[in-house]
């Protein structure tokens, strides 16, 4: 369920101001449409959660410079959510990389193994 214009407006201006209340109602709102990006790109759920919880933490951040493109504030902020978690998506595919395939040999599906860089 899409929030309308003036509830997505008071849940912003919140968000900016740091309110959890609004953080928290942003994120349950937006949450599944996030997953559901994520979930396109990274193809396993832990990693997409993993994408969707740094694209809300990115938009929390970045939302003070934000400002909607077009009229409708709802279509122009999950543009720019959707926007956000592919960056973010890519960010990860870059940082952890995928290295090799694996065949599942009961399915016959094809699976990427994921190495994942550490710090030393």
């Amino acid at each position: 369920m899409d929030l309308t214009d003036n509830q997505i407006t008071k849940v912003l201006k919140g968000c900016k101001l740091n309110k959890r209340a609004a953080q928290k109602e942003l994120y349950r709102v937006y949450f599944g449409y996030a997953m559901a990006v994520a979930f396109r790109f990274a193809g396993d759920y832990d990693i997409a959660v993993e994408i969707t919880n740094d694209a809300f933490l990115k938009i929390y951040c970045d939302l003070k410079n934000w400002v909607p493109g077009i009229d409708n504030t709802v279509v122009s902020f999950k543009v720019w959510l959707r926007n956000t978690v592919f960056k973010v998506c890519m960010k990860h595919t870059f940082r952890c990389g995928a290295r090799g395939i694996i065949r599942n040999s009961d399915s016959g599906q094809v699976l990427l193994s994921r190495e994942y860089k550490t710090a030393l």
